[in-house]
């Protein structure tokens, strides 16, 4: 089968393109440079489109004519004029998080998913945003991501643009969870992809709380499930803690069930 994934999110795209060709298929990502801040598309060895945002939607649009399958990661504008394009084309829309979360009524939206064979969701909980998804696990690449087999104690959480830090550790204080935690600000101190793996391994805990827009975060995060890959515990947001990455979260059981809906869709 030839492949084309319309952007990445966290690696998702690249995860799935690195087993699905170990499978055989002819797999190919397209994502605009400057748009890979931590050196994920780098580190697998996918190249980066050096153009602006209507040029690359242009190419996309031509090129998709090449593949058996388009597979795009949350830029779901593109959807529909894929569709009218080519009517035959299969198209999956596979959501993320922040572009479904409180952001129902947008037609614009409507429209792809009418226009998509299928829609994916990246964690449960966008559920309760989209209709007719279907729920494949976020894979962690357990080759990059490996156990540690004695992590330090300290705890830490992330602090990003759109979350609140301060109230994390409100959160866990008010919950008398009364433990150190570090504060790490990846926006404005980015940890390459490459790195991330001995990053963690500094630690012991993450806490995967998170705060956005008023409203807390019911899903465990990719870094979530990377820090179990490496064998740290996770405190997530029931405030209960999780260690071993689930067997749904591995590259191999995501790469087959995304695999699966593509066949379901022939």
């Amino acid at each position: 089968m030839r492949i084309l994934h319309v952007w990445d999110q966290a690696g998702v795209a690249c995860i799935l393109a690195k087993h699905h060709r170990r499978q055989g298929h002819d797999v190919r990502i397209a994502k605009r440079a400057g748009y890979d801040p931590f050196g994920i598309l780098q580190f697998y060895g996918e190249p980066l489109l050096d153009m602006d945002g209507k040029a690359f939607l242009k190419l996309v649009t031509k090129e998709a004519g090449n593949y058996d399958l388009v597979h795009v990661h949350s830029l779901y504008k593109v959807v529909p004029d894929l569709r009218k394009k080519y009517r035959d084309l299969r198209i999956v829309l596979h959501y993320h998080g922040s572009e479904v979360r409180g952001k129902q009524g947008d037609p614009l939206r409507a429209e792809a998913e009418s226009k998509a064979d299928a829609i994916l969701g990246s964690t449960e909980d966008l559920k309760g945003y989209v209709n007719n998804m279907t729920y494949v696990p976020n894979p962690v690449d357990t080759e990059h991501f490996t156990p540690c087999p004695d992590p330090d104690g300290r705890a830490f959480t992330i602090r990003t643009t759109r979350g609140d830090s301060q109230w994390v550790l409100d959160y866990l204080k008010k919950n008398s969870i009364d433990i150190p935690v570090d504060v790490i600000d990846r926006e404005t101190n980015p940890i390459q992809y490459s790195e991330v793996p001995a990053f963690l391994k500094q630690y012991g805990t993450y806490v995967d709380i998170k705060y956005i827009d008023g409203t807390l975060l019911e899903a465990m995060s990719k870094t979530g499930l990377e820090s179990l890959a490496c064998g740290l515990q996770v405190l997530d947001y029931q405030l209960k803690y999780a260690k071993g990455l689930p067997k749904e979260n591995s590259p191999e059981v995501a790469a087959c069930r995304v695999m699966d809906v593509y066949n379901s869709i022939a």
